[in-house]
């Protein structure tokens, strides 16, 4: 663990991992941003590395799935965390599965991260942890560098945003970011963070969904040592990290009754007790809740509190789908080539006129993160052919699950109100036509005379089809 005298070195982390990608990986992006990082490819190797260092590691990471011991010396994750002697162990994993997080957790693991994994998001887990360990610890000593987030707002909806971001800078109310998953809700509550006064205060992100239910309240509240099994010291939890600054609750909406209870006492007293002590411990911090669920509705089957809904919903933003923020998507595209042509060390080549001009016609079920992924793809392939084929196929599988879904809500209205074959007939031909005349267009890129000789049709008769099925270029 780091010292007060040792503040000034940038802080040790090493990683055990077989995966060479995943090492050359973490090493680059990590050194690049201030860290000491040291790799070893299994933990034999790692464990005379730790015995004989001059100084040793903040934090070791390390990937046990794939290590054999000896069933009769205990887990080899417990192995490893008697052997460091009180230094963090994080597990890391291609398992995403709730039994073996809580099984890490009790044998002496103080976090749990699931590959692959964003940088971003392993850079908090550093931070939470190297500041749990140290009250000495300062964000604003650490070594490494804080890129700031990039807002892009160029759309209406999104500069509205930005106004009531700017509104509430010098605020700490709480605030509720809704949208579908892949919209930014993240980008949005760290640019919160970012503009307000608690910029060099701690960020910290608790993903709800992704942490076990058996965990969750531990994660966000600690616990005293000997509170359960495998709670083998004191723990702060995320709320007592975020102390002065900003606590980010991504997926809100699948916190259990239990927790939603505890969280309310947090908002309405600033007080919460970790678990297995009687002790009170006072916060303060500013509360960015997320949640792609619709929380009404949670609230009215009973799964989501009426009165912590009140309570967190002081500040409501709605951050719109990428779908009717179309207009943003060609300064997406610029700004994630530029960042993927740097990460990955490739010339910034801008996208085809032609795969742009889908881009603006796909649907975007994934949002921004379902973007970002093409762009990436792009960047480090270099094959415009295969972002062609992939949007083309998702874009085909999209309007058949949109035909099927409208030819089964025709037959339940038939069912219900009788059988006509007619309007049946007719109606299925009209989604028929009507996907056929989109397909036309978008494989012309809107070129309307051309998309007429495609269909074989007249130019006219093809203008007539477009007015009654109401077809915009942004659909």
């Amino acid at each position: 663990m780091k010292t007060q005298q040792e503040d000034s070195r940038p802080s040790k982390l090493l990683f055990v991992d077989d995966e060479e990608r995943i090492l050359k990986y973490v090493c680059r992006h990590l050194e690049a941003r201030g860290y000491e990082v040291e790799t070893s490819r299994n933990w034999a190797e790692a464990e005379s590395y730790f015995k004989s260092a001059v100084s040793r590691p903040d934090i070791v990471f390390v990937e046990v799935t794939h290590e054999a011991t000896d069933p009769t010396e205990g887990s080899l994750l417990r192995k490893i965390c008697e052997a460091v002697e009180g230094t963090p162990v994080v597990v890391l994993s291609d398992r995403r599965d709730p039994q073996k997080i809580v099984e890490s957790i009790q044998e002496g693991a103080r976090d749990y991260i699931c590959k692959p994994f964003k940088i971003a998001d392993l850079q908090d887990h550093i931070h939470q942890i190297l500041h749990t360990e140290s009250e000495q610890f300062d964000h604003r000593k650490l070594k490494v560098s804080q890129p700031k987030v990039e807002f892009i707002s160029k759309n209406q909806s999104m500069e509205q945003i930005r106004d009531v971001v700017v509104r509430i800078q010098d605020t700490k109310v709480p605030v509720l970011v809704h949208g579908e998953s892949g919209v930014g809700k993240e980008v949005i509550a760290r640019f919160i963070h970012q503009e307000s006064l608690l910029a060099t205060k701690p960020f910290i992100k608790v993903p709800c969904a992704a942490i076990p239910t058996e965990l969750i309240e531990s994660e966000l509240f600690g616990f005293k040592k000997g509170a359960f099994t495998g709670a083998h010291i004191d723990r702060a939890g995320k709320f007592e990290i975020a102390h002065g600054g900003t606590i980010f609750l991504d997926e809100i909406g699948e916190m259990n009754a239990a927790v939603q209870a505890k969280f309310l006492h947090v908002l309405q007293e600033g007080r919460f007790s970790r678990l297995g002590s009687n002790d009170e411990i006072e916060v303060d911090v500013r509360i960015i809740a997320a949640t792609n669920r619709n929380l009404e509705k949670a609230i009215a089957d009973g799964s989501f509190r009426e009165d912590l809904y009140y309570r967190l919903n002081v500040v409501n933003i709605e951050v719109a789908p990428l779908r009717h923020r179309r207009d943003e998507i060609e300064v997406f595209c610029e700004y994630f080539l530029k960042k993927f042509a740097v990460q990955y060390g490739r010339p910034e080549t801008p996208l085809p006129e032609d795969v742009v001009s889908l881009f603006g016609s796909y649907h975007w079920p994934g949002n921004v993160r379902e973007l970002e992924n093409l762009i990436k793809r792009y960047v480090v392939l270099k094959d415009a052919d295969s972002v062609r084929k992939e949007l083309a196929a998702r874009m085909e599988q999209e309007q058949q699950e949109a035909i099927s879904e409208t030819v089964e809500g025709y037959l339940q209205d038939s069912e219900e109100n009788g059988w006509d074959l007619k309007e049946i007939r007719k109606q299925a031909v009209s989604v028929v036509e009507k996907s056929m005349i989109e397909k036309a267009l978008r494989k012309t890129h809107w070129n309307k005379w051309k998309a007429a000789k495609e269909l074989k049709v007249s130019y006219k008769t093809l203008l007539v089809k477009i007015d009654e099925y109401e077809l915009r270029p942004a659909d």
